[in-house]
């Protein structure tokens, strides 16, 4: 795996970003290390994993650029090995079709399978929380089944309801709030991904596993 590069995000943040062709288990491993090292140094406002990048923000009033950037280098060069920060693992009820998925059948065709070996396929994997956004709660996983990648659609919906699970490409995720989106949506879970008036907000968060469970 080669090294990342470091470079100013802003006048406060740096980005860490590797150099890859589609997704790398390896690199996303060595990220979730870094990130949970940086978090556990206390220097960083903030930190934040990509699927092959990190943002670290920090306090510019206490520590410089350049030197950020050195503890984040001495950091990397102390990891002897990838090692994958696993979080906790959390079971996601899915209703599968119809109603909640309204493309399901889009991805059917498009893999040349029936809708229960599809709902197979989806949920036999353990998935890992790669990274949080677009919207609060928008969980962007690992890469769903090859047969099942799919392109986005042409034509965003206005509304995706929330808890809606979708495939994007080669990304499967879950909407944590109501919104616009344009993934190819196959299910749905009753589980509140993001609740502003709870403690924790957010039901999932990066580095954390996912099963899927067909209800």
């Amino acid at each position: 795996m080669t090294s990342p590069t470091i470079k100013p995000y802003g006048d406060h943040a740096l980005l860490i970003e590797w150099k890859v062709d589609g997704f790398s288990e390896s690199v996303n491993d060595t990220i979730h290390a870094l990130a949970t090292d940086l978090r556990e140094s206390g220097y960083y406002i903030e930190v934040v994993p990509g699927y092959d990048s990190l943002v670290c923000v920090f306090d510019l009033g206490h520590r410089s650029m350049g030197d950020t950037q050195r503890h984040v280098e001495d950091v990397l060069s102390q990891q002897t090995s990838q090692r994958a920060q696993v979080g906790k693992v959390v079971d996601i009820p899915v209703h599968y079709g119809g109603i909640f998925g309204p493309d399901m059948d889009t991805i059917c065709a498009s893999a040349r399978l029936s809708v229960d070996e599809v709902i197979a396929l989806h949920s036999q994997s353990e998935y890992r929380v790669c990274m949080m956004g677009f919207i609060p709660g928008f969980t962007f996983l690992s890469p769903a089944p090859t047969q099942l990648h799919h392109s986005r659609l042409a034509t965003p919906r206005a509304k995706v309801p929330a808890g809606s699970i979708g495939i994007a490409n080669w990304q499967t995720g879950i909407y944590g709030l109501e919104s616009p989106g344009g993934w190819q949506i196959i299910g749905r879970t009753p589980l509140s991904i993001f609740e502003a008036n709870r403690d924790p907000h957010f039901l999932l968060t990066a580095g954390d596993r996912v099963r899927f469970v067909p209800q």
